[in-house]
């Protein structure tokens, strides 16, 4: 029988070991996310972000957004033929292993994806983002410490996406942005993807 003397002790041991063997955020990255946004974040695939630069709050909150069911998970087949999805990555991470993973992509450089679009049209996204987007939003979707997911030279078929879902009510907003979305034109939309594509390049 244990000498219950020990037991504080025990337990203690058992914690340190615990943490001693706690992966490291870039270790859970490469895990759990690196199949799909690619390493360090940089995704490799059109219709799936890039998240490597993006703020540690911007990661959590949007890792959130899953855990409470304010956006649908979207099943994705790996290169080894499996399926993974948002819901199931969020679910495996505990709280901590979250904000491990968030400091990990916080800690990384943005690299906007160069991509072909049209300078007319993303003149004029300019203007509308400067009006309904860019407070929240600051110089053209660019800026990590506005803590919001970066907008500029993201993967065109990503925003195209989230822009049909936003518009459809299958992603959810903040009511903040649902009152200036909804004041938009398709016409606008589009115009707003051009100037996100173009990374300001315009």
């Amino acid at each position: 029988m244990a000498d219950p003397r020990y037991a504080g002790l025990t337990l203690l041991v058992a914690s340190l070991a615990s943490c001693l063997h706690a992966e490291t955020g870039e270790e859970i990255a490469n895990r759990l996310c690196a199949d799909c946004h690619g390493e360090y974040g940089r995704s490799e695939t059109r219709d799936i972000p890039s998240i490597g630069g993006f703020s540690e709050y911007a990661i959590i909150d949007l890792l959130d957004t899953y855990r409470h069911g304010l956006r649908k998970a979207r099943t994705v087949t790996l290169d080894d033929g499996s399926e993974n999805d948002m819901q199931q990555v969020v679910d495996a991470l505990s709280a901590d292993e979250i904000e491990a993973v968030a400091f990990y992509y916080s800690g990384q450089e943005w690299h906007p994806h160069p991509q072909p679009f049209d300078a007319e049209l993303a003149r004029r996204g300019a203007a509308i983002h400067s009006r309904k987007c860019g407070k929240c939003h600051p110089k053209g979707g660019s800026v990590p410490d506005a803590d919001h997911a970066l907008l500029a030279g993201q993967w065109r078929d990503y925003l195209a996406r989230e822009l049909r879902n936003f518009t459809s009510g299958e992603r959810r907003m903040a009511d903040k942005m649902k009152k200036k979305f909804d004041t938009l034109s398709e016409a606008d939309k589009d115009a707003l993807l051009e100037l996100y594509v173009s990374a300001g390049k315009y």
